[in-house]
């Protein structure tokens, strides 16, 4: 299995799954390659392509940048066909279109499911409002379409999987790779294996090292504070970064203002 995306982030979530995934799916080879390391690095695009070109299920998101995009999709392109499965999530419309799970090729003209979905897609509005509208939405997608037999079920595949990445901490990420390795790869001994359904996490919380589990909570009087503060600094932060567990800096930046009270 291939992802390629932004950057390496979500590198910590994959390398850590992937031991304990040894045991259902023996000889699982994964891989993350970063897009914003290729125009300093030219080796890892180099090695992102290779890898590419012989992985059995591809995943490409959060590819926007039009050199990131330009640099990646021969390579997602040769190799669609001859993988068990590819994926393009929340991605330039052209990675997107190369998805290919099972019944499901976006290539092809639009389908009565997909038809379905256009119609439930909610009218994006600007600010916090229209995003939380569009996860809403994202979320009761797969209820709704698990009623629908047939080919709309690898539509729902891809749209978990989504629900999956967007929610990307370890235990999300172990349980995208369990639903997708045991629906899609071509290894029968691999075929069947349960998985989880994705975990919810705020759209918008607060944060704090000491908080237990992913350190995210709602309510402000749950966070830890100083005994005497002197003044309080909000940090905004990147709620993908803290999903997976990759927030040294945060809590650095965190500890060092706690220490001034």
């Amino acid at each position: 299995m291939v992802i390629v995306t932004l950057d390496a982030h979500s590198a910590g979530p994959a390398a850590r799954v992937s031991r304990r995934l040894a045991q259902d799916f023996p000889g699982l080879r994964m891989a993350v390659f970063a897009a914003a390391e290729w125009g300093e690095n030219p080796a890892a695009l180099s090695a992102a392509r290779a890898a590419v070109a012989g992985a059995d299920i591809v995943i490409a998101n959060l590819l926007f940048l039009e050199e990131h995009v330009a640099a990646i999709l021969p390579a997602l392109s040769a190799r669609r066909d001859g993988c068990d499965a590819m994926l393009g999530l929340v991605a330039d419309p052209s990675i997107v279109r190369l998805t290919r799970m099972g019944d499901l090729d976006m290539t092809k003209p639009a389908s009565a499911a997909m038809q379905l979905l256009k119609s439930l897609k909610p009218k994006m509005k600007p600010g916090a409002q229209g995003g939380e509208k569009t996860m809403k939405t994202l979320r009761r997608l797969p209820k709704i379409l698990r009623l629908i037999p047939g080919k709309a079920q690898d539509l729902r595949a891809w749209f978990l999987a989504m629900q999956y990445w967007l929610g990307g901490s370890d235990d999300n990420i172990e349980q995208m790779i369990r639903f997708l390795l045991s629906r899609y790869a071509s290894r029968h001994g691999w075929r069947g294996v349960r998985s989880a359904a994705p975990v919810d996490y705020p759209d918008v919380g607060l944060y704090h090292p000491d908080l237990p589990g992913q350190h995210i909570v709602t309510d402000l009087a749950a966070l830890p504070a100083p005994p005497a503060p002197v003044a309080t600094v909000g940090l905004l932060m990147l709620r993908s970064y803290i999903l997976a567990g990759d927030a040294a800096h945060y809590d650095a930046v965190i500890r060092a203002f706690e220490a001034r009270g």
